[in-house]
């Protein structure tokens, strides 16, 4: 893993300066801690019907190394084991792992919902699906530990449902379109990965939360309204793993994404005049050989 000072900007990849028994639901409460440090870490799993790969991603959070943090886990109505599987694991970690069984109106209702109740300064979510890498969290704590508005994604592998590394050809794509960043190539196509990306509350406050109404775009919509705060900071190394299996809905709803990936670039280049009319030509070309692509390699 790279230290926190060789994150860098996509402009130019110079060091960064650095500002200083039955489980109850969590509930927002007054009893509900506030943010305890600003370099304590919060991170949310919307979590529905995903009992074979939940252990894994809890366990790839809750054994983070060299980080104080805590795991909320928002399961509006599972049936499949995970909630057993969740109390459970919270005889392991205690108050670390935050459980809420509360209803919600989807996933991004529920990450926002889970970022309510977090005590954290640095935040990020991560499906109940995917991993993270072991020492993720150590590295970007320093980056993230400041008052003013920041984020920061680093790279992500892709894996089947046993856990195997696959697609290296499409890592290798992701790698090379996002180890620079900038608005306007960001508008062209979505690489920033999702479970490999996290920011400060600073930024959260000053983005505001997921928009509800988007059901597979939400992340895609939420950084670009980071990207028009501030750029990102970008690490080469490995943050996540992005789980692909037949139940997932990038690979049962692909075109509905891609959809809604361009009605959400349409909000944000409405004001760029030609450079936006630009971006939105560009990214329905990639989106064209995206699901070309999706329709090869994946289930």
């Amino acid at each position: 893993m790279e230290s926190s000072d060789q994150l860098a900007q996509p402009s130019c990849l110079a060091k960064l300066s650095h500002g200083q028994g039955a489980v109850s639901p969590c509930r927002r409460t007054e009893s509900r801690p506030a943010m305890i440090s600003s370099r304590f870490i919060s991170i949310v799993m919307p979590c529905y019907q995903q009992a074979a790969f939940l252990e894994e991603s809890v366990r790839s959070v809750l054994d983070q190394q060299g980080v104080d943090l805590e795991l909320l886990v928002m399961d509006p109505g599972s049936t499949d084991g995970s909630r057993k599987l969740l109390q459970r694991l919270k005889e392991d970690y205690g108050e670390s792992l935050q459980l809420s069984f509360e209803p919600d109106d989807g996933q991004a209702d529920a990450v926002n919902r889970g970022l309510s109740l977090a005590r954290g300064n640095i935040l990020g979510w991560l499906n109940s699906d995917d991993r993270l890498r072991p020492g993720a969290l150590r590295q970007i704590v320093e980056y993230l530990n400041i008052s003013e508005p920041r984020w920061l994604y680093g790279r992500c592998g892709i894996i089947d449902e046993h856990g195997r590394q696959i697609s290296p050809c499409i890592v290798w794509y992701k790698n090379i379109r996002g180890r620079n960043f900038s608005f306007n190539k960001f508008l062209t196509e979505d690489f920033v990965p999702q479970m490999a990306t996290f920011w400060n509350r600073s930024m959260w406050h000053a983005a505001g939360p997921l928009d509800k109404s988007r059901h597979l775009a939400m992340d895609y919509d939420l950084f670009l309204r980071f990207a028009e705060i501030a750029d990102p900071a970008v690490s080469k190394e490995y943050f996540a793993d992005f789980r692909v299996h037949k139940t997932a809905k990038s690979s049962l709803r692909v075109k509905e994404h891609l959809d809604e990936a361009f009605l959400t670039v349409c909000k944000h280049a409405a004001a760029l005049g030609w450079r936006g009319r630009l971006a939105l030509l560009l990214h329905r070309i990639y989106a064209v050989r995206t699901r070309l692509i999706y329709r090869l390699m994946k289930p």
